[in-house]
């Protein structure tokens, strides 16, 4: 019985380790952060990333506004699925529902930072852009991510497809469900 407490508060003190230490980036898994505050040039920005940005759109969540600050070319090209072109005549922000506002754009824009400064309410900016769209929705490559398991290959590949995109390199993924070593019973 106190064998069992003492690996529980290993088991513990060892996710918080993990939680902490960003074992996820050191080790090339699969983004797992959802919302990161960062300090750029001494203000407080939100970032989301670019897989959660994707799982809101997913599962149609309707709390969300997404603005494109880029220009109307790079827009009309591709954007996010229910982005709008940021204008700066876009009229009274107070027409903005609040919920959740996502901006992106080419980083270290000043319309980027305009549009931050200007909407009301808590504003997350797409961490790494549409490169990060790209390369962890539409298109993952798995030369670069290593997967936890087969659920959540399964979720990103049907999410990436989902967007239009197709995911890369998923020949080289050798994923094993480990079922047989669950103990059964008590």
């Amino acid at each position: 019985m106190k064998t069992n407490h003492i690996l529980a508060i290993l088991a513990i003190i060892g996710g918080l380790t993990a939680a902490f230490t960003r074992h996820a980036e050191h080790n090339d898994l699969y983004p797992g952060w959802t919302f990161r505050t960062e300090r750029v040039d001494g203000e407080k920005i939100r970032y989301i990333s670019a897989s959660h940005t994707a799982n809101l759109l997913y599962r149609k969540d309707q709390n969300i506004i997404i603005f494109d600050a880029r220009q109307w070319d790079a827009y009309e090209r591709y954007h996010i699925p229910q982005a709008l072109l940021y204008d700066t005549g876009i009229g009274p922000k107070s027409r903005i529902k609040p919920g959740k506002i996502i901006v992106y754009g080419t980083e270290g824009s000043d319309n980027l930072q305009k549009l931050i400064s200007e909407l009301p309410g808590r504003v997350y900016v797409l961490k790494g852009g549409m490169e990060a769209w790209y390369a962890q929705v539409l298109f993952p490559d798995f030369n670069h991510y290593r997967i936890r398991n087969r659920d959540q290959l399964d979720h990103i590949l049907r999410r990436s497809r989902f967007f239009g995109g197709e995911p890369q390199n998923t020949q080289v993924l050798n994923i094993q469900v480990r079922e047989s070593r669950y103990r059964e019973g008590c």
